[in-house]
């Protein structure tokens, strides 16, 4: 049975034809082992009433009321990740789980399919379960990112995909209290706010994992005054020297107070990547060490912080890659190495080649793949689709061969801290919850997933379109598509008018011909006749819509960032080609009677 579902179920029976449409009003009751307010509020938002009772056991159940339980169904998910029995019948309603996310992910597929149909649905049999244990999204917060409203809408949002963790990199958004020299000044969360994100969290079943960077990527720590004398290199503004000394102190001091600031986490990860500069100074080349044995032993001394104040480390991979077998035997085997790598033809092979080399040595691994990273391109709108969905595909299937229980979906939002921000979390959805799909159910189908998203994200009801203009979009045409199914778009209808705003930028900044192609010919050629005339023709057409999109995008970005994001985000797209206007202003001076005429 084909019915729209994300993540879609692992099997699905029909019960029988016509609709189910009055669930709202039913009466219900929910009997847990112990009581959990988490299901009885999402249970009260779709029936009538909710009556509830602790029994003793390990079901967890929701049933029409009088319905007898029949608690041989729980047992068809034993074993299984989240599992849940979903029965759907004319005149009654049965759930059951062996877990209380389970029975929550019954109740959420349960809303879904209401809210896809308006209130009805089919008379069906769900049995459903996660393939991936550890189903994670991520939050970059180093450059732009959603308003905290958004922020908790997003992350209640993620239990509706069945994502069960979220890698939060704060950076410097966190409410230190004895760190307070590391609060942004303007956008550092209140411990309000930080209290909120984390129950928010809680309330859905997603667990936090808070990212504290340790070894690189320290740009927004080392540029302090108080800091700066513990880079590797004085240019190496990110980049922590593992020798010198006063840099293990300062870390364990900041773990410390990310630690307790969540108390309930199960993991703290390093980071502890891409720490370039590693070896290069007068300390490092003293110690005797080669780059991975410092690397190894200054994570080591981490590590044993992490595990004293109750977490479990978690770390990236790459500063691994060269490691000996010798080397590595010495990392401590309490950690947790996360293996990311996000493409080209060699992705898989060299996946296996250092997960093998990890396993060998006894350390525990999970994989990571990305939503969107660099793909070549830092001026980036949204994610480079192709690329990402092929990302995700490979590393469902590694989780596979390599019995990986869980994977990391990354987000970045920019290169790094001063690098120039990626496209808006906003259009990073799509890639996210074709995740989600694929590490909760490995045989999903591919194929119907973009028909899937549109209806359950959009709310686009797909059979109403022409076919000719339907049948050949594939999975990766999502972003091309949304320009003119915008009249067609009722939900998340703002991240559709965000993704119309980039691609309208796009097609004068970098498709049709952009002027900054050709203005050299205005250098070489002074006294060109035709080269100034072709010139003044392409800033017409060209500059006149780029403005459009300026403003059009201006009004987008309004209604989803602080005005200084904005701003930061608007700069980093219009800079460039306004330069180049800049330059044919002064190389053809009659533009300004141009721009008079254009009105």
């Amino acid at each position: 049975m084909n019915i729209n579902l994300i993540p879609q179920p692992q099997y699905v029976q029909t019960r029988g034809s016509g609709l189910i449409t009055d669930i709202s009003v039913w009466q219900v009751e929910l009997q847990t082992p112990v009581a959990d307010s988490r299901l009885s509020s999402l249970s009260a938002s779709i029936f009538g009433g909710v009556t509830k009772t602790v029994i003793p056991g390990s079901i967890y159940a929701l049933v029409s009321t009088g319905q007898p339980i029949n608690l041989r169904m729980a047992m068809r998910v034993e074993g299984r990740n989240d599992g849940y029995v979903l029965i759907l019948e004319k005149r009654h309603v049965e759930i059951y789980a062996l877990s209380a996310s389970g029975l929550f992910y019954g109740l959420k597929t349960l809303e879904q399919l209401l809210r896809n149909q308006s209130g009805s649905t089919s008379p069906l049999t769900i049995i459903d379960w996660a393939d991936l244990r550890l189903r994670s999204d991520y939050l970059d917060l180093r450059t732009v990112y959603p308003t905290f409203e958004l922020i908790l809408e997003y992350v209640a949002e993620l239990s509706s995909y069945k994502i069960n963790t979220l890698v939060v990199e704060y950076e410097d958004k966190l409410p230190f209290r004895r760190l307070g020299l590391l609060r942004h000044p303007e956008f550092a969360f209140t411990e309000e706010e930080h209290r909120l994100l984390l129950q928010t969290a809680y309330d859905n079943f997603i667990t936090i994992i808070p990212k504290q960077q340790s070894f690189g990527h320290l740009e927004y720590i080392l540029k302090h005054p108080a800091y700066i004398g513990l880079r590797e290199t004085p240019e190496s503004v990110a980049e922590l020297c593992p020798n010198r000394p006063g840099s293990f102190a300062m870390m364990a001091e900041i773990l410390e107070e990310v630690a307790s600031l969540h108390p309930d986490s199960e993991y703290l990860h390093l980071g502890c990547d891409e720490v370039w500069s590693l070896g290069t100074c007068e300390d490092c080349r003293q110690s005797g060490l080669t780059r991975e044995a410092s690397f190894i032993r200054f994570v080591n001394r981490l590590v044993e912080t992490t595990i004293s104040l109750g977490k479990k480390p978690m770390i990236w991979h790459d500063m691994l890659m060269h490691a000996t077998v010798e080397e590595i035997a010495a990392l401590d085997k309490r950690v947790l190495v996360i293996v990311w790598i996000y493409g080209g033809h060699r992705m898989k092979a060299d996946a296996r080649q250092i997960l093998h080399k990890l396993q060998d040595a006894g350390i525990e691994i999970m994989g990571a793949s990305s939503v969107r990273c660099w793909d070549d391109n830092g001026d980036q709108n949204y994610p480079v689709i192709h690329n990402r969905i092929n990302n995700i595909l490979d590393w469902v299937e590694l989780a596979q061969s390599e019995q990986l229980y869980g994977i990391i979906n990354t987000n970045w939002a920019c290169p790094f801290s001063l690098g120039s921000p990626y496209g808006l979390f906003e259009t990073s959805r799509y890639p996210a919850f074709f995740a989600a799909d694929q590490g909760w159910n490995f045989h999903a189908d591919t194929h119907s997933f973009l028909e899937r998203f549109l209806r359950q994200f959009h709310g686009v009801p797909i059979e109403e379109l022409p076919p000719e203009e339907w049948n050949d979009y594939v999975v990766t045409d999502y972003y091309q598509l949304i320009p003119q199914l915008l009249p067609s778009i009722t939900q998340n209808r703002l991240t559709a008018e965000l993704i119309d705003a980039m691609i309208q930028f796009e097609i004068p900044a970098q498709r049709r011909s952009p002027l900054q192609t050709f203005l050299f010919r205005g250098v070489l050629s002074p006294e060109s006749e035709e080269v100034f005339t072709f010139l003044r023709d392409k800033y017409k057409s060209g500059y006149g819509d780029l403005m459009k999109a300026k403003q059009n995008m201006q009004t987008v970005l309004a209604k989803l960032l602080p005005p200084s994001m904005a701003e930061l985000f608007i700069m980093s797209r219009f800079y460039r080609p306004e330069l180049f206007e800049a330059n044919l202003r002064e190389i053809i001076t009659d533009l300004a009677i141009l721009d008079t005429e254009a009105g």
